[in-house]
């Protein structure tokens, strides 16, 4: 019965043990205090434990706190826990302190315990546990087990729904439990993961119900709606036994995926948290047991299956259409069979009908043509679709596309300039097609860095249509996208959580205007003129996508051939002069033979359209073109002074005229300038200006002619 409110107070020390140095309360489901769990701390480091209940004597009605147990059968610890969260599943732990650590190591289970340690399991009062799910942690000692197996046979036999039983980790100490767990830090998806590793229990075929537990509910089980009927294991324990022969992963950034076998004899990944893996659950338990899961239900086992895939699953970084292992390359072809192309270095690609690479893919990726292998017709057959002004550019597009289907440190962006009717949407759309089709073939510009990086996590080639210039913001992105890098948020509903997105991609950009102006984006661009087509080389878009369709497959091949051309070679090759974007020219100059072009002239050309486009940047950096002029006429070719400083002989009359000194461009505070300096020095130092920063208790600008 719970103490009254007139009861004495209780003991603070025992005769024999002295001070009590921990107590737990326990407390009926209404909250009320049932008793106490006390713990002294013997003098030889030992720990002795005593239960302090209240009892009311025959003789006199008197209430007295005796240091006794309570009367068979005990009362568990945790009843007003299970009473506030009826449908929560339970753990039960070895002891007190160990149940209370269930609490915050996973908060969707109940911790519980009975009294009076591993000997007494079957003085408790396990009815409480009816209908409830059941998992057993038990202390990773002989006592350990044999309370958790009697403790497991007595709540099956009262009722619960389910039990499983924990094992402990193979390395964990003597005497090892929850409590431990916590004081290591254990994460939580840890925990989950060993929690969802549980064994399930079968109910004894002579199991009978306790005297003291209630009759069973007749109720019937209800298909149709979902529910559990009496007797029947609840959703969880039946998804994740359908889930048995999938390889759970995770990525370096903490992102779960399934590799799930299919009937036809193929692997698909699919990440774990996606609609397209809920969906395949649901139809595999549909079939399986002719009944439909509960959202609930499905949510529930994929937060177990996370956990475990973080807990035990190999770490792996997820490919995006493309991706490299032992020194291959590899081509996700995107058909229903998860086909993909291996290609080798000096070997004729094949195609991997059956394989374990861990290729994802987001919705709105698009299935590439079976790729043809020894065209006779090469490269040249994509000539007819692109639409350019000189024998460079298209060799220009070529280099690019090597670089771009490659799982590579660095990608060039491509930049496609042309006037009105010079078909660079088309053009875009058929260089997406080579190697990266996607539902959305090309896009709007983005409206702030966020989007950017969102568009990047869902297609390998990333291209944007139709731009009238390139704002700083998206510059920066680009340049980041080039050659790698993230971009982190808050995350969504917290308020300390940080979401972190990562990308590394080729871009296609298109527009009438010069779109590199400025030096950084043009270190790591190519751009391509395109040239008006005269009215009698028109053709209609029908007439475009049929030749494609005819090509496709020939030129796919062709460009595999040559990129195990440059597999082979690309260790080989030394360049005289590195630019910007040295891996990619490196293996531009590998990869040339493989499409009868000489590697040595296409790398050329590279250089000088990286040095146009330098020259176009600088002529677009006032700042960069007033330095020069300055420098024209100070005498001895050094000038020192800070930025304040600079800004005011830069804007000098002699220097810069007014015009430019109100535009948009011109830095109007010294901050600004020195922002804009650090951007402007590469180019100025081709053009034998070295512009440095030092620090010199006021940092300066130190400026000399080379």
């Amino acid at each position: 019965m719970p103490v009254p409110k007139d009861a004495p107070r209780p003991f603070e020390r025992h005769p024999k043990h002295g001070s009590i140095a921990a107590k737990w309360t326990y407390r009926d489901a209404a909250g009320e205090v049932l008793g106490y769990a006390c713990r002294f701390d013997r003098a030889d480091g030992g720990k002795t434990y005593q239960p302090l209940t209240l009892f009311r004597e025959d003789a006199t009605g008197a209430l007295k706190w005796k240091w006794k147990a309570w009367l068979d059968p005990r009362p568990l610890y945790g009843l007003d826990r299970l009473a506030a969260r009826p449908t929560a599943p339970v753990v039960l732990c070895e002891g007190e302190k160990a149940a209370d650590a269930i609490g915050e190591l996973v908060p969707e289970y109940v911790g519980v315990t009975s009294p009076n340690g591993s000997k007494s399991a079957g003085k408790a009062d396990w009815t409480a546990l009816r209908g409830r799910n059941v998992v057993i942690w038990p202390d990773a000692d002989t006592p350990g087990r044999e309370y958790a197996d009697a403790a497991a046979r007595l709540i099956l036999a009262s009722g619960a729904a389910s039990v499983a039983l924990i094992e402990p980790p193979a390395n964990a100490p003597e005497g090892w439990d929850a409590a431990d767990a916590l004081a290591e830090a254990w994460p939580q998806v840890r925990v989950l993961g060993l929690v969802a590793g549980a064994r399930p229990l079968v109910r004894p075929e002579a199991a009978s119900p306790s005297p003291k537990a209630p009759a069973a509910s007749s109720e019937p089980a209800t298909g149709e709606s979902g529910k559990r009927g009496p007797g029947r294991p609840p959703w969880h324990d039946t998804l994740l036994a359908l889930t048995a022969d999938f390889e759970l992963w995770h990525t370096p950034k903490k992102m779960t995926f399934a590799s799930v076998p299919m009937p036809e004899g193929h692997r698909e990944n699919w990440r774990l948290s996606s609609e397209a893996f809920s969906r395949h659950l649901s139809l595999k338990a549909f079939e399986d047991t002719g009944r439909i899961p509960s959202k609930a239900a499905i949510e529930e086992t994929v937060r177990i299956l996370e956990a475990k895939a973080i807990a035990y699953g190999p770490c792996r970084k997820e490919w995006l259409r493309v991706g490299q292992q032992g020194g291959n390359l590899y081509l996700d072809l995107g058909c229903d069979r998860w086909h993909a192309v291996e290609i080798a270095p000096g070997k004729t690609p094949r195609i991997l009908e059956s394989h374990n690479l861990p290729f994802v893919r987001p919705e709105g990726m698009l299935a590439l043509p079976v790729p043809e292998f020894g065209s006779e017709r090469g490269v040249e057959e994509l000539r007819q679709f692109v639409n350019v002004s000189t024998e460079t550019d298209f060799h220009l597009i070529v280099a690019w596309v090597l670089g771009a289907m490659r799982y590579a440190s660095e990608y060039p962006l491509l930049i496609l300039n042309g006037e009105q009717g010079t078909g660079k949407s088309t053009l875009s759309r058929i260089l997406r097609s080579i190697f990266d089709p996607h539902a959305a073939e090309i896009l709007a510009p983005p409206k702030e860095d966020l989007e950017l990086f969102v568009l990047a996590q869902h297609t390998h080639l990333v291209v944007f249509d139709n731009l009238s210039k390139i704002e700083g913001w998206m510059s920066d992105g680009l340049c980041i996208l080039a050659t790698g890098g993230a971009k982190a948020s808050r995350a969504m509903y917290t308020n300390d959580g940080l979401s972190i997105l990562e990308a590394k991609r080729p871009v296609i950009l298109n527009g009438i205007p010069s779109l590199a102006d400025r030096p950084d984006l043009a270190q790591r661009s190519i751009t391509v003129r395109l040239r008006p087509v005269p009215e009698e080389e028109r053709i209609t878009s029908e007439e475009i996508q049929r030749r494609w369709e005819d090509a496709a497959p020939r030129i796919l091949g062709t460009f595999l051939e040559a990129l195990s051309t440059g597999l082979k070679t690309v260790e080989d090759v030394k360049l005289d002069k590195l630019p910007r974007m040295a891996g990619f020219a490196r293996f531009v100059v590998a990869a040339a033979p493989g499409l009868g072009l000489d590697g040595a002239a296409l790398c050329d050309a590279y250089l000088a359209n990286q040095n146009e486009l330098a020259d176009v940047a600088f002529d677009n950096s006032p700042v960069a073109v007033a330095v020069l002029a300055m420098m024209e006429s100070v005498p001895g070719g050094e000038w020192i002074g800070t930025a304040t400083q600079l800004l005011d002989a830069l804007s000098h009359a002699d220097v810069t005229t007014e015009r430019t000194r109100n535009s948009f461009g011109w830095p109007k505070t010294p901050q600004l300038l020195g922002t804009q300096m650090v951007r402007a020095a590469p180019a100025l130092r081709k053009r034998g200006i070295d512009a440095r920063q030092r620090k010199s208790g006021n940092i300066v600008w130190e400026i000399r002619k080379a």
